[in-house]
């Protein structure tokens, strides 16, 4: 997917310029300031709180491009492929790598500019994951039952998108294709990633070493040509030059000639001798820059190095097929390395999971078991606390028991004293004669004392008698006239009504 989808360009404008001629200046944009447009992109400009969408027809001189303070260009595709990946666990160590495809197409650039979607793999990576109940979907399969998981997660998805529909702004997103990968998978998948990129990369710095390689050749061949031109120059004036001396030595004679043409002999070698220098630093800079390009596009390569040899005669075919057969064992056992290392830090992996799990269960028994030496304590001190109370309670019942047995014991001690003396003081009125005008017999009126009675009403809890109704009572039992009962009881007794109970105690 294009990093830049949906939103391609965005620029920023500031204040326009007057352009124009001298006479005819007049406020506009300059054409480079808008962007251009492919078959399949549209510009929308911000023109204060309003955005405007163009489809290539507005110029720079138009009120809207002058007015606007930003532009921005979008991908209008339809069925754009965004690709999102998210992890879900697995019922064994490791997760499942769950990754989804959804066709994407804006419905409204204005919006999209709006709201500023610049990210959409974020936006449908959170979608994915309020999908609910798709972590679940793989927490009962193992690591290599993916196809089950890919199929649960497929229908997931789809009724969840039929139920509820990706919403963004401006942009329509429709689910399609689902993949369930195992980390072996994915590490499969991420390896040749790794792999198309690296060779995207040998490729793209070949071609520029070539690229490279033929200006330096080029710039080479030049500067060759420009020192033969030199060379030639160079001969042609010495031509010049011995045509003039031969002249002068004609004129100046043989011996004059022969001096002089010493000198030029001399001058003709250093000369001749400075060229052949020239020439082998020359070859032996091209020589050192073609062993440095070598060096860059051959590397640390063993088989490049061995075909370049191969090429220049330097090895045979055989010896090539003997290295290139060694190299590729060689490839095979790191990779056999690769191998082993990646399943040991698997099981190290593994091993550290299962180390995780025992810290969890332990943590878990230890916070279960101070949880029930907690309730255990309460239990033990309300246990503690019920017995306490309830000794109190006992302790203070008896103390009540007690306390109402004293009582009644002072109230019978009291009723007895009481009983004494109404019987004492009657004896003295019978001594006194107070009842000497009264038909019955004296004897009959002591013998009419009944016994004492002592009433108590019921408690309130209906288990002991109460201390408020606990009043002693006394009760004279007199034999009335026509020989029934007659009760006396806490009023004062009638000691004959005669006025003889004046004189009492005188």
């Amino acid at each position: 997917m294009n990093a830049n989808y949906p939103l391609v360009e965005q620029r920023e404008y500031g204040r326009p310029e007057k352009r124009g001629g001298l006479m005819k200046k007049r406020v506009m944009r300059d054409e480079g300031e808008l962007p251009r447009l492919a078959p399949h992109h549209v510009r929308v400009f911000r023109v204060g709180a309003e955005y405007v969408e163009d489809h290539g027809q507005l110029h720079a001189e138009d009120p809207v491009v002058i007015g606007a303070s930003s532009v921005t260009v979008v991908d209008r595709r339809i069925e754009v492929p965004v690709v999102v990946e998210t992890r879900i666990p697995s019922a064994e160590a490791g997760d499942f790598t769950v990754r989804a495809t959804f066709y994407c197409t804006v419905t409204d650039a204005k919006a999209v500019v709006r709201d500023g979607i610049t990210d959409v793999e974020a936006l449908l990576l959170s979608h994915l994951r309020e999908v609910p109940g798709l972590t679940e979907d793989g927490s009962d399969q193992p690591i290599m039952n993916s196809a089950a998981v890919r199929e649960r997660i497929d229908a997931r998805l789809t009724a969840h998108h039929e139920m509820r529909p990706t919403v963004l702004s401006g942009l329509r997103a429709r689910h399609g294709l689902v993949e369930v990968l195992t980390p072996a998978e994915l590490a499969q998948h991420i390896a040749q990633l790794e792999k198309e990129r690296w060779e995207q990369q040998q490729q793209q710095r070949r071609e520029e070493r070539e690229q490279q390689l033929a200006l330096d050749r080029a710039e080479r061949e030049a500067e060759l040509e420009l020192k033969r031109e030199q060379i030639r120059f160079v001969r042609e004036q010495r031509r010049e030059r011995n045509r003039q001396q031969e002249a002068v030595d004609k004129e100046l004679g043989r011996q004059d000639y022969e001096t002089l043409r010493g000198g030029f002999d001399r001058e003709a070698g250093a000369e001749q001798q400075k060229h052949d220098l020239t020439q082998r630093a020359e070859f032996n800079r091209f020589v050192r820059d073609q062993v440095q390009e070598d060096m860059k596009l051959l590397g640390a390569n063993p088989l490049a190095a061995d075909l370049s040899a191969r090429h220049h005669g330097d090895i045979t075919s055989d010896e090539y097929s003997k290295r290139v057969r060694g190299y590729d064992e060689l490839q095979a056992e790191r990779a056999r390395l690769e191998r082993e290392f990646q399943e040991k830090r698997a099981e190290l992996d593994r091993q550290e999971e299962r180390w995780k799990v025992e810290q969890k269960n332990q943590l878990e028994s230890s916070t279960r078991a101070e949880t029930l030496q907690r309730e255990t304590a309460k239990a033990k001190e309300a246990a503690r606390r019920w017995d306490v109370e309830h000794a109190e309670e006992v302790r203070q019942r008896d103390e009540d028991r007690q306390d109402k047995k004293q009582l009644l014991q002072d109230q019978h001690t009291w009723a007895r004293q009481q009983l004494g003396a109404w019987t004492e003081l009657t004896k003295q009125a019978f001594d006194r004669g107070l009842f000497d005008g009264q038909l019955s017999d004296p004897g009959a009126q002591i013998n009419r004392v009944g016994d004492f009675s002592f009433e108590r009403g019921p408690a309130q809890d209906g288990t002991a008698p109460s201390a408020v109704t606990n009043t002693p009572r006394v009760s004279i039992v007199q034999k009335s006239q026509d020989g029934g009962d007659a009760q006396l009881g806490d009023a004062e007794p009638d000691l004959g009504g005669t006025d003889s109970e004046g004189s009492l105690g005188h």
